[in-house]
């Protein structure tokens, strides 16, 4: 629902109407400077007072504000762009209407040029050519997944801007005669009509010369084969010297070659242009997914990955977001610990709430094992130095009277000791007798030291 607005007047003669640097509209947004103006509206930065983020504002001229028409068409820009949440469409952030009546739009402010500046240079490179269009086809494909129609693709209205990390960005602007499928019952037939002669001729498709209201996505298909004829060229696929001339020669006539222009672009890219440039609609390319997988070949790797992208957009996709924790009332995004679960990776992954079946697995699994570690400690406390089997057990806290050798070592009182051969079990380690022992105090043996056999390797569980 767009914003109620006051009708100005009368517009104002030439550039009156336009806002001047330190204009503050709607008592939050700072006038900077003018970035552009044209028949339909202004564009300028500012600053928003509060937080100081600097925006652009778009401004309906006058002449439109003053009617219906115009101003829904203005309101109808803003939806549809807000509704797509691509990357690639420059993001709405406010609309409104100004002190002197004039309906605005608040858009993020970006840096850079459009790709009809860029084309000023010459042709673009084949796969910087093939990159840029892929990443707009990225937001017309979510904005006809939503039923919208752009209808006014053309080089000045896809913007070239860098993503912090210095890779190329573009974003698609101007929705403002988009089509939207699920309005179109609704919109006033006079307005439709009216948008019947918007668009810029030579980027049109046949169905929409004939007629804007009947036409689909794919007459997008087709200005983006037009864009990307001229990205590569500097021509247009259509020779006119007039609009009328040009309509004409769109419905007639066939497309000039490329590689007239361009002998080093691949047969097969020019053969997936003149694909979008089908004068029959059911014989032209029927998707942007299906553009993508044909453009592929000749992309980058990251415009492989727009491609790859361009395939799922739309598809139905699995929800990842489980529905314990929407049907709990829980938010699907909630910071807590509890619902944070830790990928294969390593990294956190909010909103994935541990389910009761794995919270029980987790706890037997502790349980198990702190039962193994008694049952552990208590094996190796049995295997530890006993006494000699002939005593009972208050053998060893007896009083045994002195006897004649007392005082003598144990080493110069034990007879030789055999060495201890392990005759059952082969495939145990050799053990050696360890005879530094003090004698035990045994009611069986008073005067025999304590003989102990240990492993090879050193380790005993007595003495040493």
């Amino acid at each position: 629902m767009a914003p109620p607005v006051t009708r100005p007047n009368a517009a104002p003669a030439d550039d009156a109407w336009l806002p001047r640097a330190g204009t503050v509209i709607s008592g939050k947004y700072a006038v900077e400077r003018l970035i552009g103006k044209g028949g339909m509206a202004a564009v300028v930065a500012a600053r928003q007072t509060v937080l100081g983020e600097h925006v652009a504002i778009k401004i309906l001229h006058p002449k439109l504000a003053s009617d219906a028409e115009g101003t829904e068409r203005f309101f109808r820009e803003a939806r549809a762009t807000a509704r797509i949440r691509s990357e690639h469409v420059v993001r709405v952030l406010d609309v409104g209407q100004s002190e002197v009546g004039l309906p605005y739009i608040v858009m993020e402010l970006l840096r850079g040029a459009d790709l009809g500046r860029v084309l000023e240079s010459g042709p673009l490179h084949v796969t910087s050519a093939v990159d840029y269009v892929l990443q707009a086809c990225e937001a017309l494909a979510e904005a006809h997944a939503l039923g919208i129609v752009h209808r006014d693709l053309k080089p000045s209205n896809l913007w070239l801007s860098q993503r912090s990390d210095g890779t190329p960005l573009v974003k698609v602007l101007d929705f403002g005669i988009s089509k939207l499928a699920a309005e179109s019952e609704l919109a006033d037939p006079k307005l439709t009509e009216t948008q019947s002669i918007f668009g810029s001729p030579m980027y049109m498709s046949p169905e929409q010369i004939r007629s804007a209201k009947r036409v689909d996505h794919r007459t997008d298909v087709w200005a983006i084969g037009v864009v990307l004829y001229e990205l590569l060229t500097g021509e247009l696929p259509f020779e006119a010297d007039t609009a009328a001339s040009a309509l004409a020669s769109i419905t007639a006539d066939p497309p000039r070659p490329l590689r007239g222009y361009r002998p080093e672009v691949p047969q097969e890219l020019e053969a997936a242009i003149f694909h979008c440039l089908a004068k029959d609609v059911n014989r032209r390319c029927q998707s942007l997914g299906e553009l993508g997988t044909l453009l592929a070949p000749f992309a980058s790797p990251i415009g492989k990955l727009s491609a790859d992208r361009l395939s799922r957009i739309g598809q139905p996709h699995a929800n990842l977001v489980p529905l314990g924790a929407v049907s709990s009332g829980r938010l699907p995004y909630d910071p807590r610990p509890t619902e944070t679960a830790f990928t294969a990776r390593g990294g956190a992954t909010p909103g994935r709430a541990t389910s009761p079946a794995l919270a029980i697995g987790i706890g037997a699994s502790i349980a198990l094992f702190m039962v193994a570690l008694v049952l552990l400690g208590m094996r190796l406390g049995s295997s530890g130095p006993k006494a000699s089997s002939g005593a009972g057990p208050s053998a060893a806290s007896a009083v045994v009277p002195p006897g004649p050798n007392e005082g003598k070592s144990a080493a110069a009182l034990a007879p030789p000791v055999p060495s201890v051969q392990a005759s059952t079990a082969p495939t145990e380690p050799p053990a050696v007798v360890d005879t530094d022992v003090p004698p035990s105090p045994s009611a069986s043996s008073s005067s025999r030291p304590k003989v102990v056999v240990k492993p090879a390797h050193g380790y005993s569980h007595g003495r040493r």
